[in-house]
């Protein structure tokens, strides 16, 4: 749990948005234009995959400075498709979750 404390702690704020609606819906494959539309508040602008992609860059800091691997798993889209899918697993949710129910 300190290791997700800290991670959390050094997320830069849109970072933060998209990783705690990934927490939030643990276990579920999130589309990048949902992350866009409901996490970091819309407009869909015309390429959802680079801003979420951009955006995921804010948690270099947490990344390097807790030691762990990045909390989430993501897919490229499919041939044809556009834009990659995201996801946490339940357990990893689970100590982000509790971590920030301790920090407070």
């Amino acid at each position: 749990m300190e290791r997700a404390a800290k991670f959390s702690a050094e997320l830069a704020p849109q970072a933060w948005k998209v990783f705690q609606y990934l927490l939030r819906n643990p276990g579920r494959a999130i589309h990048c234009t949902e992350l866009v539309d409901k996490a970091l508040g819309g407009p869909n602008e015309s390429d959802p995959a680079r801003r979420v992609a951009g955006v995921l860059s804010g948690m270099s800091n947490g990344h390097g400075n807790s030691e762990r691997r990045l909390p989430f798993y993501w897919w490229e889209a499919p041939e044809g498709s556009v834009g990659a899918t995201y996801a946490v697993r339940p357990s990893v949710a689970a100590v982000f979750l509790a971590a920030q129910l301790d920090a407070t």
